[in-house]
């Protein structure tokens, strides 16, 4: 199993510094940019799936291919940035604005119209970029946020901050909460792999018009309970 958790990682890391270069010419369009990023996150879900024999399981009742929505996950490892670019079409992250400056990752992310939080202007960055989130979904885009800020521990769900509450202000719209428990399997941090299948669960939308201390509560109550059942 080390053998595969060793050969697994050098095919992860690889993939992205000779993949990511040699795909360069990908990046004159948005359209090629979302394919090719697409099928590198099926391929690393290939190898985690066919290499080292993890099995993932995807539990979904609300999130439909062709409907823009706006998800809000809990995260725990670096599957999760993974995933939803893999199970969806047209997929895209609100990130960090540091992880833009990453050689590589950074250069597609932009291009492939992931959106950027400022964390030191959090309040004036969401309604800017809000706007950008209404014409997302209505082109039928997945607009993935993790709500939490970090990874975290598993078994752990971290402070919901504010952030997807003054999105749905803006959009009006449902937020489709999703659990993913992929942390006893990729660990934070950590190169080992453990041999651990992944739940990912699509949860009970959270409907607009709530205060933003409602919406927090039930938004982290529906993480809870998912990695208690």
């Amino acid at each position: 199993m080390l053998l595969k958790i060793l050969f697994f990682n050098f095919i992860f890391y690889f993939s992205i510094l000779f993949f990511g270069i040699l795909l360069l010419p990908v990046l004159i369009s948005r359209t090629l940019t979302r394919k090719t990023v697409r099928a590198w996150s099926k391929f690393i879900i290939f190898f985690l799936t066919n290499i080292l024999k993890i099995k993932i399981v995807f539990k979904n009742n609300y999130l439909k291919d062709e409907e823009g929505q706006v998800i809000a996950a809990n995260h725990q490892s670096a599957f999760d940035t993974i995933f939803f670019l893999a199970a969806f079409d047209k997929a895209i992250y609100i990130i960090k604005k540091e992880l833009i400056f990453i050689p590589v990752y950074g250069w597609y992310a932009m291009r492939l119209g992931n959106i950027y939080i400022d964390r030191e202007k959090r309040i004036e960055s969401i309604k800017k970029i809000s706007k950008n989130i209404v014409t997302l979904i209505k082109k039928n885009y997945k607009v993935v946020i993790f709500p939490e800020g970090t990874r975290q521990p598993p078994n752990k769900i971290g402070t919901i901050k504010p952030g997807v509450f003054l999105i749905q202000e803006h959009l009006k719209r449902p937020i489709f909460p999703v659990y993913i428990d992929s942390g006893k399997t990729w660990p934070k941090n950590s190169f080992k792999i453990k041999k651990k299948n992944i739940l990912i669960k699509s949860l009970k939308p959270i409907t607009y018009g709530l205060t933003k201390n409602k919406f927090k509560e039930i938004l982290k109550k529906s993480f809870d309970e998912s990695f208690k059942n």
